[in-house]
């Protein structure tokens, strides 16, 4: 949550005006409407028959004042959402939202995947097709679709290869994975390949993508050997799917991993930035997993296909956000995301990146600073900004519902180190036997 971080100071100071010193007003402290006694506009009328005229008339006359005052009512509800309307057409058209980059060159390409990503079925479509799309939009349609497909077939029959000379059970997914497990962990050869494999790498330079977002892609861990936690887990679904094994990734604070499960029915999990098989409490110990994110489902799941689709919708919206900034489309990209898995930490992230921003902006074409209480109260005069205001502050919270929690840069490095530690080592080791009486082909007597 890179940029969240840059405006936790404006945030806070959004939520003490919002919550303390000054109430930012709601579109119905500028309008209120007449009577809006509820008691009163549905009255219990008793029978006319038992009252005399006099009555009779005095509870028509009072009947009747109801009726205007409803009538008055609803005259009023329509003023004031002409009046919002108007003031939101105001607001937008004198370019407090803000700018979009449509017209910018290369931005076209990510709103031609985005309208390709519409038509995919979310439960059956190609891992290697859309994430090779996604990137290539970065590099403006300029990488090399046909090499990098090459790249996968070969590899694919590499490992395929492999698990023959080694006498592995082709119709084992515990196999499958294993094969792939070692792919990346190991150096391997295989007769009748003239290309010895050396293990893939992580890159702790910018592992994040903060200078250069290509560091977080798969055709720069193909072309280097060196790769990060985006990277390498999604290459592994990648060759997975072209060998037909069967795994998911899963997420972590700041991170994402390999799931699948055995023969036996037990979830594995592959962490190939330190090359091991891990245990749930390693990944529970990084101290940054609340209980409510266990909760909801935020953390160590496997991803269903539909919410790995919308993991790529966030990774299209970031691509674009690292490219060119924050504009309608982004979205547009995060709400697709969002509607795919409303509870995605990532999209929702994102999502609450792209209000922050859209608000400062609205506040900087106004000339208001959010940090001078005298100057914010201005924006009562803006109820459109009120809303944008809202929604930030009720995605900050829908954020905080989930369980999210920060993980600074210097506790997810240390994490990742510990790993190397004697007992996770002897773990890894446990595991790498018992996969031994499953993968091997039995033979016939």
């Amino acid at each position: 949550m890179n940029n969240l971080n840059k405006y936790i100071l404006i945030f806070v100071l959004y939520v003490s005006i919002a919550f303390g010193q000054v109430r930012l007003p709601s579109p119905h402290d500028y309008y209120t409407p007449l009577n809006t006694n509820t008691s009163r506009i549905v009255p219990q009328v008793p029978n006319l028959d038992i009252f005399g005229t006099e009555a009779k008339q005095r509870i028509y006359q009072q009947n009747q004042q109801i009726l205007q005052e409803m009538q008055l009512i609803e005259k009023r509800k329509k003023e004031n959402l002409k009046l919002i309307g108007e003031e939101t057409r105001v607001l937008n058209n004198a370019g407090y939202n803000l700018p979009s980059f449509s017209n910018q060159k290369g931005s076209e390409y990510y709103r031609t995947v985005f309208d390709k990503m519409l038509l995919l079925n979310p439960d059956n479509y190609s891992i290697k097709d859309i994430n090779f799309q996604i990137e290539n939009a970065y590099f403006e349609n300029k990488l090399d679709q046909e090499e990098f497909e090459k790249a996968i077939k070969q590899t694919g029959e590499f490992l395929i290869a492999k698990m023959i000379e080694s006498n592995y059970d082709l119709n084992s997914n515990t196999a499958k994975n294993f094969m792939l497990f070692e792919f990346f962990t190991q150096t391997l050869q295989v007769k009748g390949f003239k290309e010895k494999h050396f293990p893939l790498k992580y890159d702790f330079d910018d592992y994040r993508g903060e200078k250069d977002w290509t560091k977080m892609f798969v055709t720069k861990l193909l072309k280097t050997g060196t790769g990060q936690c985006r990277s390498m887990p999604l290459l592994y679904l990648i060759l997975a799917e072209e060998i037909g094994a069967e795994a998911y990734v899963a997420l972590s604070p700041n991170h994402s991993y390999i799931k699948f499960q055995d023969e036996k029915g037990k979830w594995q999990n592959v962490e190939l930035t330190n090359g091991m098989f891990t245990v749930s409490s390693f990944i529970l110990n990084s101290g940054y997993i609340k209980a409510e994110a266990i909760q909801n489902h935020i953390y160590m799941k496997n991803l269903s296909k539909q919410e790995l689709l919308s993991q790529f919708y966030v990774d299209l919206a970031t691509g674009y956000i690292h490219k060119f900034g924050y504009d309608e489309f982004v979205e547009k990209v995060v709400n697709k995301a969002l509607e795919l898995y409303p509870d995605s930490i990532n999209a929702n992230m994102v999502m609450s990146n792209f209000y922050t921003f859209r608000f400062e902006y609205a506040m900087k074409k106004l000339g208001i600073n959010p940090t001078v209480n005298s100057e914010l109260k201005q924006i009562r005069n803006y109820p459109g900004t009120v809303k944008w205001l809202n929604q930030t502050n009720n995605q900050y919270k829908k954020i905080d519902d989930l369980g999210y929690q920060p993980m600074p840069d210097r506790a997810y490095e240390s994490w990742l180190g510990s790993l190397k530690e004697a007992k996770n080592k002897q773990e890894n080791e446990i595991v790498k036997k018992q996969f031994k009486g499953l993968i091997i082909k039995k033979t016939k007597d």
